[in-house]
């Protein structure tokens, strides 16, 4: 595994997130939630899933 890369990633992708609608609406959701933690893991599982599609499909143009 490449450290470098995984940490580049991390800190862009964390960078680049911070204040964006998802993380606004996320805001919302529990706000309006008696179950935070509900929230988070459904918002977990949505960016999960979209970085692994951007990966594989990412792979398909290398």
């Amino acid at each position: 595994m490449d450290l470098k890369l995984m940490l580049t990633t991390y800190g862009l992708v964390l960078l680049t997130e911070l204040g964006d609608k998802t993380q606004l609406a996320t805001l919302g959701f529990s706000a309006n939630s008696r179950s935070p933690w509900t929230v988070f893991i459904g918002a977990s599982l949505a960016l999960v899933t979209t970085s692994f599609a951007s990966c594989i499909s990412g792979g398909f143009y290398c």
